[in-house]
């Protein structure tokens, strides 16, 4: 009678598609997305009435309410640079190919929470120029770091399955005979090993071109992942191929 499949493959599939990272920093990011749309929608229809009404009145009341949105605009930002930073971290990797992208999302929260600050101090339309046109510059790095966030908390979610998938072959390693074993389960034995070290070359790979070397200009999402998404999908494939050599071994091969 054939066995069921195992509890902890079971597990890596699941935590293969699943993302929790911590619910506080998740949110709290929710939450000043919502503040920063309510305030953006807020300073969009009193610049509309400003422009087609230019009183002293309308004016202090487009700079009070553009204040508020830019704090919030601010506030999301480094509320979604926490929220990568738990993504990636939850998986617990401790992956030395990312300290370079936590480092800058961490530098990334203290410049947001910084211009969330800097931004209150505005008081006159030419104010508001200034800052925004400095800003526009100083925000390049800070906001490529999502970027980075994004396809990092990817690649350690697909690491901490590598790690489950090694933790799995452990154990099943024990309960396989090592006399006279079939010519396919040696095939199966002799692959294993090829295969986790080729995703894990994929992997370090990746995670060396998480940030490119040139990051003095602004980058659309299409221009950053239309590649890494390629080689994302090829190591989800690899660990795919993986996990069915694991539960064919486990299942035929492996002793109760």
């Amino acid at each position: 009678m054939k066995k069921t499949l195992p509890a902890l493959l079971l597990f890596i599939f699941i935590s293969l598609s699943s993302t929790s990272a911590s619910a506080d920093s998740k949110s709290d990011y929710e939450y000043q997305l919502s503040q920063y749309r309510r305030s953006y929608t807020e300073f969009t229809q009193l610049k509309r009435d400003y422009l087609q009404n230019r009183t002293l009145d309308n004016q202090q009341k487009s700079i009070i309410i553009a204040k508020q949105a830019l704090l919030a605009r601010d506030l999301a930002k480094a509320a979604y640079a926490r929220y990568l930073t738990d993504l990636i971290t939850q998986h617990n990797t401790n992956y030395v190919g990312f300290e370079s992208t936590l480092t800058r999302l961490s530098s990334a929260v203290s410049f947001y929470t910084l211009n969330s600050t800097r931004s209150q101090a505005i008081a006159t339309p030419a104010d508001l120029k200034t800052f925004s046109d400095e800003y526009v510059l100083a925000s390049i790095i800070p906001d490529r770091s999502f970027y980075y966030g994004q396809e990092a908390a990817k690649l350690a979610q697909l690491i901490r399955f590598h790690l489950d998938a090694q933790k799995i072959f452990d154990s099943i390693r024990p309960k396989i005979t090592q006399d006279g074993q079939p010519i396919p389960l040696k095939a199966r034995l002799q692959e294993i090993p090829i295969l986790a070290e080729e995703i894990n070359q994929k992997i370090a790979t990746q995670a060396a071109l998480i940030i490119p070397k040139v990051e003095e200009k602004p980058i659309s999402g299409n221009d950053y992942f239309s590649e890494k998404i390629k080689t994302l999908t090829q190591i989800r494939s690899l660990q795919t191929e993986l996990v069915d050599l694991l539960v064919d071994i486990d299942l035929n091969y492996a002793q109760l």
